[in-house]
């Protein structure tokens, strides 16, 4: 009996010690990994996420395993920065593409998370329309206490950096009269810049027939928006380069890379040509010439009217009536540039009238933007009536080119006959009275004498004629 115990406890101690060492023998437990991924630039509705896989554990080997299209470029001293890109260009290579792991979506740039990722190393890209980035590379696993390659349980964080940034330009209105001051917008992105030491952010704007920039402001992601100022940089034909310097936004934790970067400010129209205003900043391509590529632009563009004095029949052009213009209750001023030809100006400026002579016909006014126009007319041409109605000319009446203009280089025909205006107004004329000493006065001067020698001839008869009784 007690050699069967001792046989019986041998058997449990042996069991117990294979259970204990089941997990020596045992393929170690890799677990799962999630990748987060922040710094999404807000410019985008949306911005779509992949993630390919570059590495694998091999747990059996437990070895870590590379893909074959990314052996070439892979480097086991994965850094935070790590450039990734000779792996991209690999990965552009591969025929066939590698698999996609995993996909998402940011939101308005919400950071996205990747879970229950198998351990190894990532490559994720990033794709946005107004914000490219750069390849990133995440290395999702780590070593246990014995070892052996496992996933990396802890959350890894991932920026995302911009590689190329579509700068935008926009203006409040596309339809402009000269004088008018008009809002722009310039929306760009903090760039992402592995050498810090020659850090360079700057955003320029070229303006022509426009006035220096006023009430400018900066606002950099959710910061609220700041009082701010351009610099001149040169001034030549009619149009003027102004810059900011925002390189004190590349810091060396990246803090702002990706931030939304906006810049408001007015500027007035000056003459009657209309404006063209454009951007970009120092992350463009440039030319051999120094010259941006393809730099955005917006366009302010103005109408005009032709206005011409008919007389009754409609063809017959009457020559040297005056008018006055008034837009709702505002009496217009022109400065007349030659004859016929006014531009819209301020009361204020050296020559300017209120009175518009069509010395030969008709009078051209420039630098007008949408609205209704009346024309009075203070004094007819010789020998006709003033015609006391006056004549509305409406241009843009529904306000739909101060919009659909802005991003329009050149007006197509229909723009121009919209924005072209032709209108008249037609005079009667004076009715019309023999002149003096003419036939028409002789008759009734002849009538009237011999009306008044018949009544005195009758009047001396009668009364002879009473004395003789």
């Amino acid at each position: 009996m007690k050699n069967f115990k001792k046989v019986i406890a041998l058997a449990l101690a042996a069991v117990m010690m294979m259970a204990m060492s089941i997990t020596a023998f045992a393929a170690p437990e890799t677990g799962s990994a999630t990748i987060k991924v922040t710094n999404i630039s807000e410019r985008d509705d949306k911005t779509a996420l992949t993630v390919y896989q570059i590495a694998s554990i091999d747990s059996k080997k437990n070895e870590i395993v590379v893909a074959d299209w990314a052996k070439a470029a892979y480097n086991e001293k994965l850094q935070p920065n790590f450039d990734a890109t000779e792996l991209n260009n690999a990965f552009e290579k591969a025929n066939p593409k590698p698999s996609v792991v995993k996909t998402a979506e940011s939101v308005k740039g919400a950071d996205v998370e990747f879970k229950g990722l198998a351990g190894g190393v990532y490559m994720i890209k990033a794709v946005g329309d107004k914000v490219q980035y750069n390849t990133m590379v995440a290395v999702a696993y780590t070593t246990d206490v014995n070892g052996n390659y496992v996933a990396e349980t802890k959350a890894i964080e991932i920026k995302a950096k911009g590689a190329t940034n579509i700068l935008t330009k926009d203006s409040n209105d596309g339809l402009v009269r000269a004088g008018q001051t008009v809002k722009f917008t310039i929306t760009s992105t903090v760039p992402y810049m592995a050498n810090k030491q020659n850090r360079e952010y700057k955003v320029f704007d070229k303006e022509t027939n426009l006035s220096a920039p006023t009430n400018v402001e900066l606002k950099v992601g959710n910061a609220d928006a700041v009082k701010a100022s351009f610099e001149l940089v040169s001034e030549k034909n009619g149009s003027a380069l102004y810059t900011m310097n925002l390189s004190n936004l590349i810091t060396a934790d990246d803090s702002n890379a990706g931030k939304t970067v906006v810049i408001t400010y007015e500027a007035t129209v000056v003459g009657v040509e209309g404006y063209v205003n454009q951007a970009y900043d120092s992350t463009f391509e440039f030319d051999s010439n120094g010259d941006p590529v393809n730099p955005p632009e917006v366009y302010g563009h103005p109408a005009c009217i032709k206005f011409t004095k008919y007389a009754e029949d409609g063809v017959t052009i009457l020559e040297g009536a005056e008018f006055e213009v008034n837009k709702g209750n505002e009496a217009l001023y022109f400065v007349e540039k030659s004859v016929g030809v006014y531009h819209l100006a301020d009361a204020s400026t050296k020559g300017a009238t209120k009175t518009l002579k069509a010395t030969y016909g008709a009078v051209l006014l420039l630098g007008l933007d949408e609205g209704t126009y009346h024309f009075t007319e203070t004094k007819a041409p010789k020998g006709y009536s003033i015609n006391t109605a006056g004549e509305d000319v409406v241009i843009d009446g529904e306000n739909y080119y101060s919009t659909t203009l802005i991003h329009v280089k050149e007006l197509s025909e229909q723009q121009k006959k919209d924005l072209e205006k032709n209108a008249w107004m037609i005079d009667t004329k004076l009715s019309s009275l023999p002149f003096t000493g003419g036939m028409g006065t002789t008759i009734f001067t002849v009538f009237g004498v011999a009306l008044m020698a018949l009544a005195s001839a009758l009047y001396f008869a009668t009364k002879k004629k009473a004395s003789v009784n």
